[in-house]
């Protein structure tokens, strides 16, 4: 497997190797999104679909509607119309169960969200970094490296939202910088073998001295991810438009469809460049890059496992 070369990268440089590791194990990272990303969005598509199609009408608007206009225009109205028009919205109205149903689809999806992202998101790091060493991974195996985190994603992920809401609350500024300092903690998390807090901690050590940067390629991801996704949205609504053009609810089922396939195109962008970005700081401020050489000339092999890089008492709280 291709190895990528240990060196400082600048902005373009990261967001250049970005798409190389993209384009060159697209099917692996599209497939450990999909695996998280399709069962939740189609489930988030149809409790939606539900509350919209069940929502409760106020059926007595159009009751009231029917004296003042033929008082003001009787012969401007077609009240036979009217009035067969109210009765077919009485006939169809809401059922309670079925939007009830579709509000508890959509708390369901909201937690499952939450847990399917941190996973996913373990699992994208963990790939992109043995992809990046030049070592083989599967998708099975990058979930069976992640599961055994979980609680340490939940934790860092529950303090690091704590924290970052804390820091807007006190003017906004902060809470950036907060979001900076502690951006790369799934990555520490994952590769480095860390808890919650050490994460926290380490991702703030690399971080700090080096937030424009950090700030300059997650503005540069989330740019080019919405370049992805707005015509997705688009195309969804006017092929939507196109087959169902007298039904609404089927033309945002599919406008949805479409923006769930780019979402799952646009969520390794982030997880690859922020991989990248632990790896140049590290590389600056560590010399990981002289390490990685050292190992391997003395294991006499190309470039090694990161286990062999890494010391075993990170694990410790």
């Amino acid at each position: 497997m291709q190895a990528y070369d240990f060196e400082p990268m600048s902005i373009g440089r990261i967001l250049d190797v970005t798409f190389k590791i993209y384009k060159d194990n697209f099917i692996r990272f599209i497939t450990i999104v999909a695996i998280i990303q399709i069962p939740i969005g189609l489930l988030s598509i149809i409790s939606s679909s539900l509350i919209r199609r069940e929502a409760p009408v106020r059926q007595e608007s159009y009751s009231g509607q029917i004296n003042p206009l033929t008082e003001q225009n009787p012969e401007s109205i077609n009240t036979e119309a009217f009035r067969a028009n109210l009765e077919n919205n009485r006939n169809n109205r809401s059922n309670p169960a079925v939007f009830i149903v579709g509000g508890i689809g959509m708390i369901i999806v909201g937690i499952l969200s939450l847990l399917g992202q941190l996973l996913c998101s373990g699992a994208l790091s963990k790939s992109v970094s043995e992809v990046y060493l030049g070592n083989e991974l599967t998708v099975g195996q990058a979930y069976g490296y992640v599961f055994p985190k979980f609680l340490s994603l939940l934790g860092a992920g529950i303090l690091v939202a704590l924290i970052v809401y804390l820091g807007f609350i006190l003017l906004i500024v902060p809470g950036i910088i907060f979001a900076l300092w502690l951006s790369l903690t799934t990555p520490a998390i994952i590769i480095e073998n860390l808890r919650a807090t050490k994460g926290m901690s380490r991702s703030k050590a690399l971080a700090s001295g080096n937030l424009g940067k950090i700030f300059s390629v997650g503005f540069l991801a989330l740019l080019i991810s919405l370049l992805i996704t707005l015509p997705f949205n688009f195309i969804g609504g006017l092929v939507g438009g196109i087959l169902f053009a007298d039904n609404l609810t089927m033309i945002t089922f599919i406008t949805q469809l479409f923006s769930l396939a780019g979402q799952i195109l646009i969520v390794p962008i982030g997880a690859i460049a922020y991989i990248l970005l632990y790896y140049d700081l590290r590389i600056r401020k560590e010399g990981f890059d002289l390490v990685m050489l050292a190992n391997s000339i003395g294991s006499g092999q190309g470039v090694p496992n990161v286990g062999q890089t890494l010391p075993s008492n990170n694990s410790e709280m």
